[in-house]
């Protein structure tokens, strides 16, 4: 049965071995919790670090999820807040990933047509008509029905007249 002196240094230890300076540093933390250097603090700290392996598990999601929520918080903020573009789409994957979004596939598309000359537009809009099948004849159709008057078949509006009276 293991003294008590070395109990309270073995839970001395997690607590080292979790928090500060010496944190994930089993020699620094064994020597901190007691065992002097001239008794190997490395071997004890290896040692320590395996037998209490589950202990320093439980204790580092309790200090995550302690500070979880104050985390999403300043996430949350520079989501809304930061003025650059860079900081909210990093922020905003980030917070895809965490809310297990990241084996997905999420299409960004970032509007920068307000930057661009009425030239550049052209351009863009040429390079797609180019690259991308079918888009040539979608827009020309659309530019002809934004030009052509609608014009209404005189029998078509009798006919919608009659329906509305009856």
């Amino acid at each position: 049965m293991p003294k008590k002196i070395d109990k309270e240094k073995e839970q001395a230890f997690i607590e080292y071995f979790t928090e500060g300076d010496s944190a994930g540093n089993a020699t620094k933390s064994a020597i901190k919790a007691g065992w002097s250097k001239d008794k190997s603090p490395r071997q004890m700290g290896a040692y320590l670090k395996n037998k209490y392996k589950q202990e320093i598990r439980d204790k580092n999601e309790e200090r995550i999820s302690g500070t979880s929520g104050m985390a999403i918080s300043v996430l949350q903020d520079l989501l809304l807040n930061s003025e650059q573009d860079t900081v909210k789409l990093n922020t905003a994957k980030l917070l895809l990933e965490l809310g297990n979004f990241s084996s997905q596939t999420i299409n960004l598309n970032v509007d920068n047509s307000k930057q661009k000359s009425d030239e550049e537009l052209i351009v863009e809009l040429n390079t797609l008509m180019q690259t991308i099948p079918n888009f040539a004849p979608k827009i020309k159709g659309y530019a002809e029905m934004k030009e052509e008057p609608e014009v209404i078949d005189s029998n078509e509006q009798i006919d919608s007249e009659k329906r509305v009276v009856n």
